[in-house]
């Protein structure tokens, strides 16, 4: 399940590591201390998923995520300090200017990254950057200090964090990249208007036969417009330290046409989501899975097998109840949706036990639980770079 702990709490965490392992080092350590986590790597991921707060937290200033922080210690009660950061890959320099109240006090400088989208759509891999930061103290000179690190593809989601015996659960992280407001969705649901007019487009309350008949709409439009299932795994780190998935973005399953089981999961729940049905993704291991619920009253939800997107020469199966909602039928769609479902429920039933485990690659995240909990969209289609949906 979600964790308990909400994501800025799981973030706090991990920064909470960071300085653990800073302190450790303190006999050679300065006055302030430069710390990047996790592991020295930027995921832009992890400041794009989440709205600034415009709020500092107990002794620390700035509105950062924290993945960026500089610890400094007070010299004099009212000292004024400014800190700049220069990364490659943001719009503009990562500023923090503050008054730190008492001397001898430790306090934190979280400068909020401003991310360069057009910059980031060009990265298909980690890259070592040098980060670059300085320190003003009072009126005197700037303080330098420059580190080697890993700037991520904003593709590429960190999901679980293990440092020593403590553990971060990142998963809700993948609910950012299903933007419900994405034009990929926008084009899907005018096809499925065009297909089925007598379909609601809208958030509203729907018996268990319309809310089936709109998912199934949404597969079917998908697999008219020729998208695959792409056998490929998307894990890119399993541990020990760092778990790690490539996630490809809407407008990129849209364009090429293919998806594997995570990407294909995402753009359904992205668009279900639009729909007012509430949807969740499932990780088990090396997989996704995607469910979602009906409305119906204590029902449990509907879990959909998403590597049969696209399957033709299925098994011939009864029509479902829901088809009586629908206006047009493509049959290749509906026998590859109703296997996709019977493929669902009987893949959840092998992996249920593995939930609840705290174990990284068991993860479900539920998307209204994740937006409540501030996490949002990274408004993929919005990027310069992003070719349009053809």
């Amino acid at each position: 399940m979600l964790s308990v702990q909400t994501p800025k709490q799981n973030l706090a965490l991990l920064c909470a590591c960071a300085i653990a392992l800073l302190l450790t080092a303190a006999a050679r350590a300065s006055d302030w201390q430069v710390r990047i986590s996790p592991d020295d790597a930027l995921y832009p991921v992890l400041d794009l998923s989440q709205a600034s707060s415009g709020k500092g937290v107990d002794a620390r200033y700035g509105d950062g995520s924290g993945m960026v922080a500089v610890d400094i210690v007070a010299a004099a009660d009212g000292e004024r300090v400014g800190l700049r950061v220069s990364v490659p890959g943001l719009t503009e320099l990562a500023q923090v200017q503050t008054t730190l109240p008492r001397a001898g006090q430790r306090y934190t400088l979280r400068p909020r990254l401003r991310w360069n989208r057009r910059a980031l759509a060009s990265m298909t891999a980690p890259q070592k950057i040098v980060a670059e930061f300085s320190l003003t103290r009072g009126d005197a000179a700037a303080l330098s200090q420059r580190r080697e690190i890993r700037l991520h593809p904003l593709g590429e989601a960190p999901y679980y964090v293990r440092d020593g015996k403590d553990h971060v659960d990142l998963g809700w992280i993948f609910a950012a990249y299903a933007d419900p407001q994405s034009r990929v969705v926008d084009a899907i649901l005018a096809q499925v208007s065009e297909r089925h007019p007598f379909l609601t487009l809208k958030p509203v309350a729907r018996t268990p036969a319309q809310a089936l008949a709109v998912a199934y709409a949404v597969w079917e439009v998908l697999q008219i417009h020729g998208v695959r299932y792409a056998d490929e795994d998307p894990g890119i780190a399993r541990g020990p330290l760092v778990w790690s998935q490539r996630v490809r973005l809407h407008d990129d399953v849209w364009n090429e046409r293919r998806a594997n089981c995570i990407d294909g999961s995402l753009l359904l729940a992205a668009a279900l989501e639009r729909l007012g049905i509430r949807s969740v993704l499932l990780l088990v291991p090396r997989h996704a899975l995607l469910a979602f619920y009906t409305g119906e009253k204590n029902g449990q939800p509907i879990f959909v097998e998403t590597t049969l997107l696209g399957a033709r020469q299925l098994a011939v199966r009864p029509k479902p109840g829901f088809v009586g909602e629908l206006s047009l039928i493509d049959s290749d769609a509906l026998d590859s949706f109703s296997a996709a479902l019977v493929a669902g429920k009987a893949r959840y039933a092998r992996e249920a036990a593995g939930f609840g485990q705290r174990k990284p690659d068991y993860q479900w995240i539920d998307l209204a639980t994740a937006r409540s909990y501030g996490i949002i969209p990274l408004a993929a289609a919005d990027a310069p770079t992003t070719a349009a949906p053809r």
